[in-house]
């Protein structure tokens, strides 16, 4: 039998994983220095964690998560996201400082039951944060903001910021109540998911993408922002403005999870087609509180692997292009027990040097595996053949400049160094 994998769960290699590879280190690097340190959780939770938190109402809830019954009859749910799961550790471990926020990042994968298609797999893959125990406009101003600097960061030059404000408490419970009268006169041009959205949590009609649905949509009552919040809005739209933000108003903005209040916003990119939103996050106040912890603020945002990776390269971001200045390619062209020795000490020459080995073992002519080490793109390509192997030494060849030279074994390193 032939196994194959699992309809939009995709296996990874060489040369794609190179570029995971180097994303992850560049998300690690820059949200370390930003002050955030990482966090791991369990890819399997109760499943009742995603339902409170998310609703029940929400898309992900009613229709895309992978969930089942463990052996001793426990409900458990694959994470369809990230948020929740951090609250509940956070939580759980007791991590947040009485006096002063948290900040965590992550990297991982997370599962929902949808029609896979470009940038939307149902084994996906996030890069997040969380900023917990903050109220600040001055903190969500500087959460958008690091991200628009992560994003440039990395490369990506053509993209937007959609932004939103929810308002208090109060003020959702007003538009909630507006907008539940308008869609129960619309009701007979609604979608049956709609018609369920209507009664469980009318907000999420935001979310549908069915076209018939979509004038409708857009002929709802826009939302009435009480002074103080109206207030911080400005003052946010003030503040990211003013940091270069390419920011634009986007009155429908919601997110597909109930627990967002306050600002809400999400970055769309080019290359991506319909689908096009690479980054997405906001504040969820009540979270923390909701899931039996205290009344905190928290806020953060996560970016999707796969569609930031597409979104990149549409920018002309070739991020292997580090891992191909580093690459080496050794042409062992002498074999046998006796060589082994020999190619461990090598590789620890390479593994000071910080290099990535691609041992080939092949018979074929130096011009062939030449060709093949042009071919995959190596900085450098080692060379062992009969010579280099009575001496007890190896040939180093620098791919961009054509020099090659002969090193000792103990003497490698200091030709890396110099570029051959």
């Amino acid at each position: 039998m032939n196994f194959q994998a699992v309809k939009g769960m995709d296996d990874l290699f060489s040369p794609d994983v190179e570029k995971w590879q180097i994303l992850e280190k560049k998300s690690r690097d820059f949200f370390e220095a930003h002050g955030f340190r990482e966090i791991r959780t369990p890819i399997l939770e109760p499943t009742e964690l995603f339902a409170r938190s998310m609703g029940e109402a929400s898309d992900i809830v009613h229709k895309q998560m992978y969930t089942f019954e463990d052996r001793g009859g426990r409900s458990l749910t694959l994470r369809p996201e990230m948020t929740a799961s951090v609250v509940r550790s956070v939580l759980a471990n007791r991590l947040v400082p009485q006096d002063e926020p948290l900040f965590v990042y992550y990297l991982g994968a997370m599962f929902r039951a949808e029609r896979p298609q470009a940038g939307r797999r149902r084994q996906f893959h996030q890069i997040g944060v969380e900023t917990l125990n903050t109220r600040s406009v001055v903190n969500d101003a500087e959460l958008i903001i690091m991200a628009k600097n992560y994003l440039e960061w990395l490369g990506l030059k053509d993209y937007v910021v959609k932004i939103n404000h929810l308002g208090s408490e109060s003020d959702r419970k007003e538009w909630i109540t507006h907008l539940t009268s308008y869609f129960k006169r619309m009701e007979g041009k609604l979608c049956a998911d709609c018609h369920y959205r209507l009664t469980r949590n009318v907000l999420r009609i935001f979310d549908c993408k069915v076209s018939s649905c979509r004038p409708v949509i857009e002929g709802a009552p826009r939302h009435t922002l009480s002074k103080a919040a109206e207030s911080d809005f400005k003052t946010l739209l003030t503040l990211v403005h003013k940091a270069g933000v390419p920011i634009k108003e986007e009155p429908q903005l919601v997110r597909g999870i109930d627990y967002y209040t306050g600002m809400v916003f999400e970055v769309t990119a080019k290359g991506l087609g319909a689908q096009d939103a690479i980054l997405a996050g906001g504040r969820y106040d009540s979270l923390i509180h909701d899931l039996g912890g205290p009344d905190q603020g928290a806020s953060g945002f996560s970016i999707g692997v796969e569609r930031l990776l597409i979104a990149l390269e549409a920018s002309g971001v070739c991020l292997d292009e580090a891992s191909r200045a580093e690459t080496v390619y050794v042409a062992a062209m002498v074999g046998g027990e006796e060589t082994c020795a020999f190619y461990r000490s090598i590789a620890s020459v390479l593994l000071q040097t910080k290099k990535r080995a691609h041992f080939s073992f092949s018979k074929g002519s130096l011009t062939h595996h030449l060709k093949r080490a042009n071919k995959m793109k190596a900085a450098f390509v080692l060379i062992v053949g009969e010579d280099e192997w009575k001496s007890k030494e190896v040939s180093l060849k620098n791919m961009a400049t054509g020099v090659q030279k002969k090193f000792q074994i103990s003497t490698l390193k200091e030709g890396f160094e110099a570029g051959v």
